[in-house]
């Protein structure tokens, strides 16, 4: 992640690059996100499950917190805030890494979008969806600023003049230090965490992968750990070399934009086959790299650079970046509840979903459409056009029939049992063939 410049005057201690990175503390990039991906997928859902909060609300005080800690951090990188010791140095060195690689992952854009489109279905409201959305990014804003009052406030108003190696040694060892409690931390997550047995899959085939909780965390943490890295590499080394001179923090937007699409995957695969949900690959994808990928606290990071770093027209700038990132929000929003709606059409209010209605009354028709060229081509003694109020359509390999007072009856496509088997079907629903 790129150092964001001082915003109220000359750098007081400006680190011009990683001076004291060395190969041994690139271990970093790997650690931290694994770090993130075990607080939030293992401690947080233990809050969650052990009480009666639920995760809007866990993942909104995550996003705000991570702000708060893009903020505090974002100081140290730069040099607004001045190191006085070697715990302070340690801040200093680690900056860039906690935001470019905890940060990403601890605070996910894609999951607010997903969350409040959640919110909405279940609540039948639009703007309770959208709310939550304004709410997020509104806090997150101040807690940027906290933040970055905090680093300052803990931090040494003296200038320092011999700033090459003052208090390296002993940071240093403090870095090596928090490395081995923290892969202590990731141990001790995959010990809490019961191993049980694998769970049945529907029909298992095309997971790879047997879903027990030591494999869903060991895939969320890979895909985090790759997620961080590409909305880092999308945002800082690949968007400038298509959008140049923009004063706007165009990375983050199209990140946030780009990513967020990609976490609704999970919920797209669902619509062609309910049993994706239980795919470890593709809820890793869908939720940990697309978390990570987008980039929440760099949204609110960049709006006070904006805020602050232009002495006119400041808060005009601010408040287009954050009007054009809602914008592009709202239409995921708008995606991810239509979505959800569709995954569970009755649980929808007749008063909303006007557009949802008209999807289901075309995939409806051309369902019936294509049932009714398929039916014909199968030498049945029965005429389908005589159950009236019951709907037959094919999914995958499998002849799905819906009877008026019968939930659903799933057949296997076979010719030579598929007669026997609506006799049985049609006499449990007391109709007769003509």
């Amino acid at each position: 992640m790129l150092a964001i410049p001082v915003l109220d005057g000359d750098a007081k201690y400006t680190k011009k690059s990683h001076i004291y990175r060395t190969p041994a503390q690139r271990i970093w990039a790997v650690l931290l996100p694994a770090v993130a991906t075990c607080t939030t997928d293992v401690w947080f859902q233990t809050a969650i499950l052990s009480s009666t909060i639920g995760y809007d609300f866990v993942l909104a005080i995550a996003n705000v917190s991570g702000a708060f800690l893009d903020g505090f951090f974002a100081e140290w990188e730069s040099g607004g805030a001045v190191p006085n010791g070697s715990k302070s140095e340690a801040l200093h060195l680690i900056s860039f890494d906690m935001r470019a690689s905890f940060l990403s992952t601890y605070t996910s854009w894609a999951g607010m979008v997903g969350v409040a489109a959640s919110i909405a279905h279940s609540r039948s409201s639009f703007l309770i969806g959208f709310g939550y959305i304004i709410i997020s990014i509104l806090c997150a804003f101040v807690a940027v600023q906290l933040g970055s009052d905090f680093a300052k406030f803990i931090a040494s108003s003296a200038p320092i003049t011999n700033t090459s190696y003052q208090f390296a040694k002993k940071a240093h060892y403090l870095l090596r230090r928090l490395i081995a409690i923290l892969i202590l931390y990731i141990i001790a997550s995959y010990i809490y965490l019961d191993r049980g047995s694998e769970q049945d899959l529907i029909e298992g085939k095309q997971f790879w992968i047997a879903s027990t909780k030591w494999n869903q965390l060991s895939l969320s943490i890979f895909f985090a750990i790759s997620g961080a890295y590409a909305g880092n590499k999308v945002a800082d080394d690949i968007t400038p070399k298509f959008v140049q001179s923009s004063v706007f923090p165009m990375g983050t937007l199209i990140c946030n934009a780009w990513f967020g699409l990609l976490g609704l995957s999970l919920n797209f695969m669902r619509l062609s086959d309910e049993s994706w949900v239980d795919s470890l690959p593709l809820r890793a994808f869908a939720l940990n790299f697309c978390g990570a990928a987008s980039l929440f606290a760099r949204h609110a990071s960049d709006n006070r650079q904006l805020y602050y770093g232009n002495t006119n027209g400041g808060m005009k700038l601010a408040g287009i970046n954050i009007a054009a990132n809602i914008l592009f929000a709202t239409l995921l929003f708008w995606v991810a509840l239509e979505v959800e709606i569709l995954l569970n059409p009755e649980a929808t209010d007749k008063k909303s979903g006007r557009v949802v209605r008209k999807l289901l009354k075309i995939l409806e028709s051309r369902r019936e459409g294509q049932n009714t060229f398929i039916c014909s081509h199968i030498s049945c003694s029965f005429d389908v056009t005589c159950f009236e109020g019951s709907k037959f359509f094919f999914h995958r390999d499998r002849f799905i029939i819906i009877l008026p007072q019968v939930s659903s009856l799933d057949f296997p496509l076979s010719l030579h049992l598929l007669q026997n088997q609506l006799a049985v079907a049609l006499s449990y629903n007391s109709l007769y063939t003509q």
